[in-house]
């Protein structure tokens, strides 16, 4: 009878932690690698620098986060600037959200280009490169539907 428990205490304990690795898996946000390509984030990353894209629910993203978006079937690294429902601007060299200058944390290089004020729809974001003037991003396709972006991004 004592070894047929020791039996059953082990599968019990097996089962535990197969059940325990599966529900980490399983709820764990789905995650891949990308690698950046060209410039557009200079001087913050660099050409070639590895990033780890997390899936996240679009609720949980802020201004300034790096994203993945896709545009006509190309995968971008690109910095969140305009959430929905926000107008956006950028005149003399600078970002301007809901009509006040954006005050971002990280060094960017400035605009040298001009874009009228827009709105942003409920389900809609903007997004720029990091090295303003050599990205190609929100101020030359517009704003991005939430469905375009893929995840956010860290340096790996």
């Amino acid at each position: 009878m004592e070894k047929s428990l020791k039996y059953n205490s082990w599968q019990r304990l097996i089962v535990a932690f197969l059940l325990i690795a599966f529900l980490q898996t399983a709820c764990l946000p789905k995650s891949t690698r990308v690698m950046l390509n060209g410039q557009s984030m200079e001087p913050n990353f660099a050409d070639g620098q590895i990033f780890n894209v997390v899936q996240v629910p679009l609720s949980e993203l802020q201004r300034g986060d790096l994203v993945l978006v896709e545009i006509d079937g190309n995968q971008l690294l690109k910095r969140l600037i305009g959430l929905p429902g926000e107008t956006i601007s950028i005149h003399d060299g600078k970002v301007f959200v809901n009509g006040e200058p954006l005050v971002e944390a990280y060094e960017t290089i400035p605009p040298p280009y001009t874009m009228e004020e827009i709105k942003l729809d409920n389900d809609s974001y903007f997004v720029l490169g990091d090295n303003r003037p050599a990205s190609y991003d929100s101020h030359m396709w517009g704003p991005l539907k939430g469905s375009g972006i893929k995840g956010k991004a860290t340096p790996w």
